[in-house]
């Protein structure tokens, strides 16, 4: 199937080939017949550590079938720190840990990796959540792939900061998943927090119309 070792190689956009995948079962088919887990990985693998638990985990948990994994587990995870960037991500790298138990010299892109490093990267611990993910989307995407890796990562994590208002570096410290809250125009503005037992309220504020929220979590 050539769109399959096209989008291995970067040929074409994910949204095409997603597209296609979708709407034609027989190219899901025919990764799952030639895709091989019944032995020990090519060394392409073997020395990627990702790759290698996506072989590991697709030939123990998933009886060496790729359509089972894509169906029934939950990778990519589809948390609230879950980026489009991540999704597509963690399904290249399914598609390629595939191709390469039988096709190991398969040409392949770094684009996804690198793309899922610059979200990761810009992000950190304390940014995410439902509410604010599309808008994280918009000023990152600003900062092209053309950029080096540094100076996009810096600019990327510049630019978030001021958007969520980010003042001497001061962060929430959530007790579970990131979960920040959005305002009317941007994210609100973190305020403080405070810890009763197991449970933490973390206060934030609107900067355009002063609106304060709260969030609880519980450890």
């Amino acid at each position: 199937m050539q769109i399959v070792f096209d989008f291995i190689a970067g040929d074409i956009p994910f949204d095409e080939f997603w597209e296609a995948y979708c709407a034609a079962p027989k190219i899901g088919e025919w990764l799952d017949s030639i895709a091989d887990f019944s032995h020990e990985p090519p060394q392409v693998i073997a020395k990627d550590r990702l790759l290698y638990a996506l072989y590991r985990t697709i030939a123990l948990v998933y009886d060496g079938h790729v359509l089972r994994m894509l169906a029934e587990s939950p990778y990519p995870p589809k948390d609230s720190y879950t980026t489009i960037v991540r999704r597509q991500c963690g399904i290249y790298n399914l598609m390629l840990t595939a191709i390469l138990t039988r096709y190991p010299d398969a040409k392949r892109t770094k684009r996804y990796k690198d793309d899922d490093d610059y979200y990761f990267n810009a992000l950190g611990r304390s940014i995410g959540g439902a509410e604010v993910m599309s808008y994280v989307a918009e000023v990152l995407n600003k900062f092209p792939r053309t950029m080096k890796k540094a100076d996009r990562a810096a600019a990327g994590k510049e630019a978030l900061w001021k958007a969520f208002h980010i003042k001497d570096r001061k962060f929430p410290r959530w007790a579970q998943e990131a979960d920040w809250p959005m305002g009317k125009n941007s994210p609100m503005e973190y305020l403080g927090q405070r810890r009763d037992g197991e449970l933490v309220e973390l206060r934030f504020r609107d900067v355009d119309t002063g609106e304060e929220r709260t969030v609880e979590q519980y450890y």
